[in-house]
Parts: C-alpha cells; sequence; structure tokens
C-alpha cells in the first residue's frame, strides 16, 4: 500500500508594500492572497503530485450575517518519488 500524506490549503498571507489598514488603524506589510494567486498555488501542487482525494472543509454559520464562515481544501496525496 502506497503512504498516503495529507495538506490543507487555505489563503496564506503574503509579502506586499507597506499600506494603511483602517480596520485595525495601522500600517500592513502582508495581505492575504487573492482568488487568482490561490488558485495557481494549487493548481502547481495538484500538477506535481499523484492526488487520491480532494475534499472540501467548511466552517462557519450560513444562517447567521457574523462573518465566521471559513473554507479550506483537504488534498490526500502522493508525494513524487515516495515508496514504500
Amino acid at each position: 500500500m502506497e503512504n498516503v500524506q495529507v495538506e490543507i490549503f487555505e489563503k496564506e498571507r503574503v509579502e506586499t508594500k507597506p499600506y494603511y489598514n483602517p480596520i485595525f488603524d495601522k500600517t500592513e506589510t502582508k495581505r492575504y492572497e487573492n482568488k487568482k494567486e490561490f488558485q495557481e498555488r494549487l493548481n502547481r501542487f495538484l500538477i506535481d503530485h499523484t492526488i487520491y482525494s480532494i475534499t472540501p472543509m467548511i466552517n462557519g454559520d450560513f444562517d447567521e450575517e457574523s462573518g465566521g464562515f471559513t473554507s479550506k481544501i483537504l488534498v490526500c496525496y502522493k508525494a513524487p518519488g515516495r515508496e514504500v
């Protein structure tokens, strides 16, 4: 049986030019990836690995307008060159 590994994908913070964030009243040097950057990073990973399954992981409340909704992607894969 092959060795199955797991990777959880979510938007990461990336370096950016300093900008003022009025929500926290401070200057930030990082921001979250945009949709295109996240998709490109995920696609590179999927091309480079043998994928067994992809599962969405959803956390939050759809009914309330609390803004606490998050989503991640769970990927089960075999890394290239790994033998058991």
